[in-house]
């Protein structure tokens, strides 16, 4: 599931190295960029923590994210949501899958609107998070709606992901996806 619920969602930069200001640096998060501006759980969790960060108050790196959600799901997991221009939620809520928690922005050490999205076990390694996204590791455009209905469909009915995967080749994926889980409610 994207952390979109609707619109396209363009990655703009990959997880892992990549070069930044003629440095090659591991990048740990993935960059997404969507046509619509909310920012949606992909998790149900807890709100771990929901802050605005600057260089100032911050001796480590992670000035950079600005603006930023992290929730803390049922098994280990740490999702962060960061470069957002709004948090809607605060430390401590309860959120599920879907819920709106903030809008995607450009706080932080950012060059425009985006949102940086990334995934760390419960000791703080970070995974790649487009195993969680169900996407690919790759420069693309994806369906907001299509992830998110396709894999509402693919976990109610036990589908798997490459069911999800071949089917959203399909001109009208989108559609589908939302038409059946209308039908399935």
């Amino acid at each position: 599931m994207l952390p979109y619920k609707n619109g396209t969602v363009r990655v703009t930069s990959t997880y892992g190295n990549r070069i930044r200001n003629g440095k090659t640096e591991f990048h740990k998060g993935i960059d997404l960029v969507g046509s619509q501006k909310q920012i949606a759980a992909i998790a149900d969790g807890v709100v771990a923590a929901s802050a605005i960060l600057d260089k100032a108050s911050d001796t480590s790196r992670t000035w950079e994210w600005g603006n930023y959600i992290r929730i803390d799901t049922a098994d280990g997991h740490r999702m962060f949501y960061c470069h957002l221009s709004a948090r809607y939620v605060q430390k401590g809520a309860v959120v599920h899958a879907g819920d709106v928690i903030g809008l995607e922005g450009s706080t932080g050490l950012s060059t425009g609107s985006h949102l940086h999205f990334e995934v760390r076990n419960s000791l703080g390694q970070s995974l790649d998070p487009t195993a969680f996204l169900g996407i690919d590791n790759r420069l693309q455009s994806v369906d907001a709606a299509s992830s998110y209905y396709g894999k509402l469909v693919c976990d109610r009915c036990g589908l798997e992901e490459a069911t999800r995967r071949y089917l959203d080749q399909y001109k009208y994926a989108p559609d589908l996806w939302r038409k059946l889980w209308n039908a399935m409610q």
